[in-house]
């Protein structure tokens, strides 16, 4: 089983709330010989950003767990993307054993919030399996950093830290990317691909077995490319869904293959990027992804057809179209 991981053993005093530079993964071995035997209602006292932390484990029937228990709002990682597919990696040991890794979170009146182990929730609520978790009064911070641990482990996709990334941008640097960028320890440019690859239609994003088999660097290509062909991109994705209906099993390398092939324009095929009519002697229309452009030569054109196709611009203009 891929366990999903828990907060160290032990942690200095001063430990901040973004995440550690090394992942939590080596501890959870150890932290799972202290939990392994713990029963209902029993107690353990961990750290978390450096204040001790008393939880308690509850355990929640498989049946009650979608409503007794919700994901904090904190979270970056997309719940609607949790699928039987996406949690492969979980799904056959919880049938089999059951949840082995408690999830830690806290009680907001008579609701669970889960810091730590979304993944194991939702897997929980495919198996009717019984949910463990460790409830302990915790503030905002702490469950912040229980989410980036969580998260350390299991690495959220670029979409979604993309979704971050954006909202950080707007609301807490103001637009300064090189600011964000020194906040988060990453560079701009890895900022940039995310922000780009979580603007991408979510129908999309769906096509992957989870967010994760799309990378920063190819969504960001794809979202290039979808710019200025939004029709063809949905008509694609649309596409390719109806195959997988027929029970065609696509990698994700396919997926991103068919979408750029969909997409990209040939350089050696001018006639492939822009189409050109003539309607009449002197009335030519040149087509180029979303735009078109009307060359009329008033030497050939009867004036009343130049004054109904002024009249229509100015029509559009009135309706507030244009």
């Amino acid at each position: 089983m891929k366990r999903a991981p828990i907060i160290p053993k032990s942690s200095p005093a001063h430990t901040p709330a973004s995440p550690a530079s090394a992942p939590a993964a080596p501890m959870v071995d150890s932290l799972i010989a202290r939990v392994g035997a713990m029963a209902k209602g029993n107690t353990i006292t961990l750290p978390v950003c450096g204040r001790d932390v008393k939880f308690i484990l509850e355990t929640i029937p498989g049946n009650a767990v979608e409503a007794s228990t919700k994901v904090w709002a904190g979270n970056e990682r997309d719940q609607e993307f949790l699928t039987e597919d996406a949690l492969d990696d979980l799904l056959p040991s919880f049938l089999l054993t059951g949840q082995q890794n408690p999830a830690f979170g806290r009680k907001v009146s008579d609701c669970i919030e889960v810091a730590d182990g979304s993944r194991r929730r939702m897997a929980a609520i495919l198996t009717s399996g019984e949910y463990r978790i460790l409830v302990g009064d915790l503030d905002d911070e702490q469950m912040d950093s229980l989410c980036k641990i969580g998260n350390d482990y299991r690495p959220t996709s670029a979409f979604e830290r993309g979704k971050r990334y954006a909202f950080r941008l707007e609301h807490e640097f103001n637009g300064n990317i090189s600011a964000l960028a020194d906040a988060e320890n990453i560079s701009r440019k890895i900022i940039t691909r995310c922000i780009n690859t979580s603007k991408l239609p979510r129908d999309f994003i769906a096509l992957f077995t989870h967010p994760g088999e799309l990378s920063a660097r190819a969504g960001d290509n794809l979202h290039r490319l979808f710019s200025e062909n939004e029709t063809l991109l949905h008509s694609k994705t649309s596409e390719l869904f109806e195959k997988r209906k027929t029970g065609i099993v696509f990698e994700a390398e396919e997926v991103i293959q068919s979408l750029t092939d969909a997409l990209k324009v040939p350089k050696d095929n001018p006639s492939a990027s822009q189409l050109k009519r003539e309607f009449a002697p002197g009335a030519i229309a040149q087509y180029k992804g979303n735009k078109v452009v009307f060359s009329l030569d008033l030497s050939k054109i009867p004036k009343h057809c130049i004054e109904q196709m002024e009249s229509i611009l100015e029509n559009l203009q009135q309706s507030g179209s244009v």
